[in-house]
């Protein structure tokens, strides 16, 4: 029987998701479930009835280590009982093991109150092991859920490139039954999960139904701020951006917690940013700064105000003079009068690697004379970048390695940390836009309508 390990499992399971609430020298955990359940053997494998011997733990990892919150051993029946104490709301890995041999591996949602059934005959097989409570429930619906979700999108992108139709069909089908969990469950951990990602799910594929329902997540929602940023985009798309700086301004007074309000204070200057109220954004991320000195929020502030103040559309690109892998010198001057994508990218970044075919695909349909495409690695070990080449593949652009990865003055300049991030740069050295993450489709939309413009130009000639 395969038990996937506990190290892969933590990343994913310890989910925390109420207020930090242990404060310096609190002797009890906050939040306190009871547990108990009755273990056993097939009589196929063990005829004896004797069912001693089962250890159920609960654990949680804390700075990278494993504690254990709770213990129980089975009796002869095969029953156990405890009480888990934990620091917090959340999902946490529970193992059973018998004779030194782990058994199984779940997930087990504690919250304060909760009474928790648990029940299994081994070996499981492809049984899972069942976990009774309103709370658990509610959870097993959400993950039930979300692998049908991805087990359909998989279908569709089995096919090809699916009809965006059917994915939006499906996207919304799943957001729908995503949020009928929380009628099923309500109050429940994994329907306020699940309401939340409801919302965040349609966006950008169905923003009217984004709009009527974000206000129904409460502010102690885990995922409030996200939402909010959901909101505020689909807003922006529905109503205009005045109406988007409401949303973030009218929920910026309401929240309590720091991490929520520096969360929406930097959504904010996106949003004025995206208003073209650059003034107000570098007012605003001045503000994050100096509320929030030494985070990782501050850190963001002043990366964002570089942003504003050096890599706006319509500003001069910073100049950049680099050496391809193929040895050639590659200097921004020498591209004026041809558009130039620049591009940031890992290549041990997983979306990168999956974005490839389409990738390859714009950037190989585009004339040489009108666009040049510069690719540029933030790995600085040659023979993984070289690795992309391997069996003498070919990708459209000039790539360069350098040697100094992210420390490199042109990563420096254009103000790289995330990948993928790339630039439209005009034949003037202009700055077009900037596009971080998954976005080749944006890129395709703008180089579309330049093309389109370029040809228009061209006929009237």
């Amino acid at each position: 029987m395969y038990v996937p390990s506990l190290s892969r499992l933590f990343p994913v399971l310890v989910i925390l998701l109420a207020h930090t609430m242990m404060a310096c020298g609190q002797s009890e955990p906050p939040v306190s479930s009871y547990v108990e359940g009755t273990l056993r053997v097939r009589g196929n494998v063990d005829e004896t009835g004797d069912y001693r011997g089962f250890l159920v733990s609960v654990l949680n990892q804390v700075e990278g280590d494993v504690d254990t919150l709770a213990t129980a051993e089975t009796d002869a029946s095969g029953f156990f009982s405890m009480q888990v104490r934990a620091p917090e709301s959340g999902i946490y890995p529970l193992v059973v093991e018998r004779s030194g041999e782990q058994m199984s591996l779940d997930q087990l949602v504690i919250v304060d109150g909760d009474s928790i059934r648990i029940s299994g005959t081994y070996p499981l097989g492809n049984r899972p092991l069942i976990i009774r409570s309103p709370e658990n429930a509610s959870w097993s619906a959400y993950r039930n859920t979300k692998a049908v979700h991805s087990e359909r999108l998989s279908a569709l992108a089995s096919d090809g490139n699916p009809e965006p139709v059917a994915v939006r069909a499906q996207v919304e089908q799943t957001a729908s039954i995503l949020w009928g969990i929380g009628d099923t469950y309500p109050q429940t951990m994994g329907a306020r999960i699940a309401r939340a990602e409801s919302v965040l799910m349609v966006e950008g594929w169905n923003d009217s139904l984004v709009v009527a329902r974000y206000t129904e997540i409460g502010l102690d929602n885990p995922s409030i701020t996200e939402v909010i940023r959901a909101a505020r985009r689909a807003v922006a798309r529905e109503r205009g951006q005045d109406a988007a700086l409401d949303v973030v301004e009218t929920y910026l007074e309401r929240v309590s917690r720091d991490e929520q309000k520096a969360g929406l204070m930097s959504e904010l200057v996106v949003a004025y940013s995206d208003s073209g109220d650059v003034e107000k954004a570098l007012e605003t991320a001045s503000l994050l700064r100096s509320t929030y000195p030494g985070s990782s929020w501050a850190d963001w502030a002043s990366r964002a105000s570089y942003d504003l103040e050096n890599l706006q559309p319509g500003m001069l690109a910073p100049t950049f003079d680099v050496t391809s892998r193929t040895g050639e010198r590659v200097v921004l001057e020498e591209m004026r009068g041809v558009f130039v994508i620049l591009e940031f990218f890992d290549p041990w970044d997983t979306a990168f690697r999956q974005d490839m075919p389409m990738r390859d695909g714009l950037f190989g349909a585009l004339q040489d004379n009108v666009f040049r495409v510069v690719s540029v690695s933030l790995e600085p070990d040659e023979d993984v970048n070289e690795a992309l080449f391997d069996g003498g593949e070919s990708h459209p652009g000039t790539f360069v390695w350098l040697p100094s990865g992210k420390d490199s003055p042109v990563v420096s300049a254009y103000n790289v940390h995330a990948t993928s991030t790339r630039f439209l740069i005009d034949p003037d050295g202009r700055i077009v836009s900037k596009y971080v993450g998954r976005t080749l489709n944006e890129l395709q939309n703008d180089l579309i309508s330049i093309v389109t413009r370029l040809n228009e130009l061209a006929g009237g000639e």
